[in-house]
């Protein structure tokens, strides 16, 4: 019996070992050269690798079959091909062209769905890490600014504010890897928590996307994707230092083998502050503060069906003292989350559980440093979605998610408060011929205070020639935040913010049309837009009260519609022209005023050079952000307008192999304006930076 188990079990070995599948190739670049740490993937699969050194990668364990393998890199053009794999070891090279518009690059945000970025019906801006690093930029605001017409970045001490199409940041739905984040404060998050070490690209939608992500994204959405583990052997370090004390380090460390990956990265920023208002010594300008955040992620593939990804993630942001008040103001925040996603031939399954904690300290420096809690914000959401390939020209997604929220502060009346939300949101895909494609989708939830909400939208574009043609309308809802309804804070005395339990969802009403030209040398677009809100939701002066005390209001309604310009030239061999301008017209249809806190002009322009020959490369910018007046109302009767400004941004940056150095000037013509509330840079300011790439070192 032994010896026919022997015999069994020897041909089975056999049988596996001789069907085993493989394929391999040579990626080059477009003058034959071999590129280094391409990422090569099978769709449809979890099955992917990277180039080794000499350009050179491997996938075993394949079924055999038809393929569309992809093929991508940073600064060049993406690529697919359908592959026919056959037993036994096959064989595909790759030849992927340098291009500083890369037309086929994967996106998802748009659709909920992988989708070339030249082929969605919303536009979608993508800032790769690729062009973060090039630039020397550290974190998410700059990028943003830098890279998006529309979007402005206001900075109120250590904390940043945004706006886009006139739309302040409430309206505006920060995702990482198409998940919430916690701990807003006046609509915004706490951007400095975002590290970028960790980040792939960010993409940005503009414009009404509730039927795909529900509240919060009236104005748009900002998602950015981390890093995938592809490599079977990653780490770099990075550092930036300017003047102040300034300083940006972090490091990551990752690898790949067999069904199993890991990927680390750490975070860490100080500086020492500084104050452009000499008149008012205790109350600085940019305070000083140290902070840091640590990112642990691991993928498991058990098969080519199933992927794994657990993650965590920690932040604490500790703002130094220079007021008399011998206390100071600390945050952290903890998350935590499961994403899989498994394959039933063309079709795949998604699912996800996160939750994210934002804790807000006062630490009292005259009882040994004690940490007073003042607030925490729990967020958590279950989603699972389905995706379904019906045709080559048909794709259909169907999710349902429940998300909860939980809230304590000191300032919020009952101390504790919680809402939740039952989701389901379907929306197809379809292309008619090569020149059409239709996006209908939405977005029904059912709100604890609220009730039931639905959130419909459709996109179209027309393709003819080099000309995409793109129009969406949709409708959009906010529901009441609970420090809106809540709130009840006394500032020393002085004034009061109070909550208002007898708010309405805010509702709009969007519509958008582009136009796009695209070329391998030239990528531009015009959109315009409206954007009609209802029940809009914002703090305003109580004309009648006894003390200065702002209320949470509905507003009657508000009008918000502009257009926004992009532009990319190439002018000659590795130099191209990047310009931006955006008009925003925004006001409250009831006092007629503008919107709290918009412009109503503001643009860039930058002229990059770039230049790469085998193991070097050579990139230069010089940007300026053009900045129109900012209004703000002080009181009732009083307003204050930020005076326009540009400012200009220097960079050089030169890689050898492993080695990155780069080095830029801040505010060029050392522009200062005490009295601005949107611009409060110290002046001209030098940084350097290094990046070591150890994967890299032969």
């Amino acid at each position: 019996m032994k010896q026919y188990l022997f015999i069994y079990f020897l041909f089975l070995s056999a049988t596996i070992f001789s069907q085993e599948v493989s394929i391999s190739g040579h990626v080059t670049g477009t003058d034959s050269s071999s590129v280094t740490g391409a990422t090569i993937v099978i769709k449809g699969s979890t099955l992917g690798t990277v180039t080794d050194k000499k350009g050179f990668y491997k996938i075993k364990n394949i079924k055999p079959g038809t393929y569309t393998i992809r093929v991508s890199y940073l600064g060049f053009e993406t690529m697919e091909r359908s592959v026919a794999i056959v037993k036994g070891d096959n064989n595909a090279d790759f030849s992927i062209r340098e291009s500083n518009i890369d037309l086929n690059e994967v996106v998802v945000t748009g659709t909920k769905s992988e989708k070339a970025l030249k082929n969605v019906p919303v536009i979608t801006q993508v800032i790769s890490a690729r062009k973060m690093l090039d630039l020397g930029i550290n974190n998410v605001t700059e990028a943003l600014q830098n890279a998006v017409p529309g979007l402005n970045v206001s900075q109120f001490g250590t904390r940043a504010s945004i706006t886009m199409q006139g739309m302040d940041a409430k309206y505006v739905l920060f995702l990482v890897d198409g998940e919430r984040i916690a701990g807003e404060i006046n609509g915004d998050i706490d951007y400095s928590m975002l590290n970028l070490e960790n980040i792939d690209r960010i993409e940005i939608i503009k414009g009404a996307s509730s039927s795909l992500y529900g509240s919060n994204a009236i104005g748009g959405v900002i998602n950015l994707i981390t890093k995938k583990i592809t490599e079977p052997f990653d780490a770099k370090v990075y550092s930036r230092y300017s003047k102040y004390n300034e300083l940006f380090s972090g490091a990551g460390i990752g690898f790949k083998k067999g069904i199993f990956g890991s990927r680390t990265s750490f975070n860490l920023s100080h500086t020492d502050g500084y104050d452009i208002t000499k008149e008012s010594p205790h109350d600085w300008t940019q305070n000083p503060y140290s902070s840091y955040s640590f990112n642990q992620k691991f993928e498991i593939t058990p098969t080519s069906r199933l992927s794994l990804v657990p993650y965590a993630g920690y932040y604490q942001f500790e703002r130094g003292n220079v007021s008399a008040r011998p206390a100071h103001d600390l945050y952290e925040d903890l998350n935590a989350g499961l994403k899989g996603q498994y394959y039933l031939g063309k079709h795949f399954i998604d699912f996800s559980y996160y939750r994210d904690r934002y804790n807000t300290f006062n630490v009292l420096e005259l009882m040994n440093n004690r940490k007073d809690t003042a607030s925490w914000d729990i967020i958590q959401t279950v989603r699972t979605q389905g995706n379904f390939h019906l045709s080559d020209k048909n794709n259909l997604i169907a999710g349902i998610e429940y998300n909860y929220e939980n809230l304590f502060s000191t300032r919020i009346d009952g101390g504790i408060k919680s809402a939740g939300e039952g989701v389901f949101y379907i929306q197809e895909d379809v292309r008619l011929g090569e020149r059409w494609n239709f996006v209908a989708g939405i977005r029904t939830s059912r709100h604890s205070n609220y009730g039931l909400n639905a959130a419909p939208k459709i996109s179209v574009m027309f393709r003819q020639g080099f000309l995409n043609f793109r129009a969406s309308a949709g409708t959009g809802f906010r529901s009441p935040a609970l420090k809106e309804l809540y709130m009840n804070f006394d500032h020393f005395g002085e004034w009061f913010i109070i909550g208002n339990t007898k708010l309405k969802p805010e509702a709009s009403k969007y519509l958008s049309g582009s136009v796009e030209f695209l070329k391998s040398w030239n990528n531009s677009s015009v959109t315009v837009y409206r954007n009609e809100l209802s029940n809009m939701i914002t703090d305003r002066w109580l004309p009648d009260s006894a003390q200065l005390t702002r209320q949470y209001q509905n507003v009657a309604s508000a009008s918000v519609y502009g257009f926004d310009f992009i532009s990319k030239q190439k002018i000659c061999n590795g130099f191209w022209l990047s310009t931006g301008y955006s008009y925003v017209h925004s006001h409250d249809n009831q006092t007629g005023r503008q919107l709290y806190g918009t412009t109503k002009h503001s643009g860039n322009i930058s002229a990059d050079f770039s230049f790469r020959k085998k193991d070097y490369s050579f990139t230069a910018q010089i940007f300026c952000k053009l900045m129109g007046e900012k209004f703000y109302e002080i009181t009732t009767d009083a307003t204050f307008r930020d005076r326009p400004y540009s400012t200009f941004r220097m960079t050089i940056s030169q890689e050898y192999r492993w080695l990155r150095i780069s080095t830029g000037i801040d505010n060029v013509f050392n522009l200062i304006i005490p009295q601005n509330i949107n611009f409060i840079s110290p002046g001209r300011r030098l940084f350097i930076g290094l990046n070591v790439d150890f994967g890299k070192i032969k």
